[in-house]
């Protein structure tokens, strides 16, 4: 059981317990039980996530379980998260396919955030597949659904924010409204993820996990070794492997194998199909080895009197600018002065994807006990780890803090189709210091301050049945600087792009000057293709080649063997270009008598 227990402690990074924290966690599990969660989550993911809680929630947090869909409930009150509270959580799995019509996530919110308790330490765990959907019907359904969604936006977030409740949105699938996740993640100081599979629903829970309870660790290298050192107590492996696949072994800096069923009976091993978990107090110092094929998110958390350090770290990082990190060690709850560090230590911070390449990365300066620094902005937006290790000849000691990477700021078309409202994600941009353009196709847009960071961009109809490119750039003045952002292109008619033969066009349009291109060549004299810019025909072509050649493959394979397919093949490719020469060359000549009018 003990085991059992410390898995958190270990998913969080390994710290010993709460302080770090001022008050324990109060972790509030809620988990959308409404009809759509019938396709989006058919494999019902949602009760791997409800075993996992009573998992890796430790016995001294508060727990407590809520469903809402038409309606919120609460079948698991608040308590203590010990032995019963386990054993309650683990049988109410078949409570969430008894699903609802609609999905009411304002409501949800609400109630689940004012429940009693009301201390300060507050975090709501939000499963859905993220989509406002109330009860109404027609034009009135979709008003009430918009007003639900902006009040959460404008008005609960930032409430829940000022009372010190965080929401760490998951989404079971990619149907969701993920723009709405991340900004009520981002106002609370919280993660979002989206989580498809058993395997990125545990990573996501680990994920959050680390931002309630950040806590020191080892990492493991390539060859899948760590280091220990003398000032390590305990240190606790939670080793990930495929289902099936047999259980890792540990080896000692003596050689001493330890696996699951033999091992030194002051080690704990818990075991299940997708992981193991390791307990092994005073562990020798040196290095040790892990035998086996592990998973990517494996790690070895650690108890000991030297620790790793740092300011609050933003779990929301914004795409091209920097994040300044101020970390340190400390030992009995107070930084380790200079002359007491370590010989040799070196700090470093990197942010990573979930791939594990590099996004960015930074070495930090030493400055007194502390060591400082930027890391540099990144570009590739979504989730990503933030690691910062220090590492000495004696130690090493590693932090991770799982963030997500969101735009400066975000452009959004209104359903109507007639303008595109853009909100600063980033808490310094406003109408003040920061000026817009937008184009579409070479033609600038005018654009209204609508409040203090927002702004609309007033759109021209255009035809329905084609989808055009607006191109939105800024140019905020920030401590000094001036800083040029390029927002994702925001597309006119988006429907349009499937409609024309389901090619995306978003590859078509390089450029301003390559679509104005485009459409001189469409006037020269070009009179096929309805009107459709050549690149956005080769796009159509290129779309219905792949949708030939996935319905001609099984032929074409069986006779390519054959000789006389390729002189066939050959011979009809000369005579096609041979007629379009010479229709070509009738229209030079057509062109050359043509007489001038009077």
């Amino acid at each position: 059981m003990r085991a059992l227990l410390l898995i958190l402690i270990l998913a969080a990074g390994i710290s010993p317990g709460w302080a770090l924290a001022q008050t324990a966690p109060d972790v509030r599990m809620v988990i959308d039980v409404s009809g759509s969660m019938k396709q989006n989550d058919p494999g019902n993911l949602r009760a791997n996530a409800l075993s996992f809680a009573a998992t890796l929630l430790p016995p001294s947090a508060r727990g407590s379980i809520w469903t809402f869909g038409t309606t919120v409930a609460n079948p698991l009150p608040s308590g203590e998260v010990v032995d019963a509270w386990r054993e309650q959580a683990g049988s109410m799995a078949s409570q969430l396919t008894d699903y609802q019509q609609f999905t009411d996530i304002e409501r949800a919110l609400r109630q689940t955030a004012s429940a009693t308790p009301d201390n300060g330490n507050r975090h709501l765990i939000l499963l859905t597949d993220g989509m406002v959907d109330l009860p109404a019907s027609g034009s009135d359904k979709a008003q009430r659904d918009s007003a639900s969604r902006q009040r959460i936006i404008d008005e609960m977030a930032p409430d829940l924010a000022a009372r010190g409740v965080v929401v760490h949105p998951i989404a079971l699938s990619n149907n969701v409204d993920l723009p709405l996740l991340e900004q009520v993640a981002q106002t609370t100081g919280g993660l979002a993820a989206v989580a498809e599979t058993p395997e990125e629903l545990l990573r996501a829970f680990l994920d959050v996990l680390d931002r309630i309870l950040p806590g020191d660790q080892v990492p493991i290298d390539d060859r899948q070794r760590f280091s220990v050192d003398d000032d390590i107590d305990e240190f606790n492996a939670l080793l990930f492997h495929a289902p099936g696949v047999d259980s890792p072994v540990l080896i000692g800096p003596d050689g001493q194998r330890y696996s699951r069923d033999d091992h030194p009976g002051s080690v704990e091993w818990l075991s299940s199909d997708r992981y193991d978990l390791i307990t092994v107090p005073d562990p020798a110092p040196g290095e040790w080895q892990i035998e086996g094929d592990i998973g990517a998110d494996s790690r070895i958390g650690i108890h000991a009197d030297t620790v790793l350090r740092s300011e609050p770290l933003p779990a929301t990082l914004y795409q091209g600018f920097s994040t300044p990190l101020d970390v340190w060690l400390a030992s009995e709850g107070r930084a380790l002065a200079a002359d007491e560090l370590p010989a040799g230590l070196a700090v470093r911070a990197e942010l990573r994807d979930l791939d594990g390449a590099t996004l960015a990365e930074t070495a930090l300066a030493s400055s007194g006990d502390h060591f400082r620094g930027e890391l540099p902005g990144a570009d590739q937006l979504g989730n990503a780890r933030l690691t910062i290790t220090a590492r000495s000849e004696r130690m090493i000691r590693q932090q991770v803090q799982p963030v997500n990477v969101v735009a400066a700021l975000n452009a959004v078309l209104s359903e109507d189709g007639t303008q595109i409202v853009v909100r600063a994600n980033h808490p310094d941009l406003n109408v003040d210091n920061t000026r817009l353009s937008a184009s579409l196709t070479g033609r600038s847009l005018d654009i209204r301050q609508t409040g203090d960071r927002e702004w609309t961009i007033a759109v021209p109809q255009t035809d329905p049945n084609e989808s055009l490119p607006v191109r939105i750039t800024a140019e905020a003045q920030l401590d000094g600087r001036t800083l040029h952002l390029d927002l994702p292109v925001v597309r006119l008619n988006p429907d349009a792009a499937v409609g024309l033969g389901g090619a995306d066009l978003d590859q078509g349009v390089v450029s301003e000057s390559r679509q104005q291109e485009d459409s001189a060549d469409a006037d020269d004299g070009n009179d096929f293709g309805d009107g459709l810019t050549p690149s956005q025909m080769a796009d159509i072509a290129v779309d219905k080649a792949q949708q030939g050649w996935r319905l001609a493959r099984p032929y074409v394979e069986t006779y390519a063997q054959r000789p006389v397919t390729w002189i066939v093949i050959a011979a009809l490719w000369l005579l096609w270009m041979l007629l379009r020469w010479r229709r070509a060359a009738k229209r030079r000549r057509l062109a050359r008598r043509e007489e001038p009018s009077v």
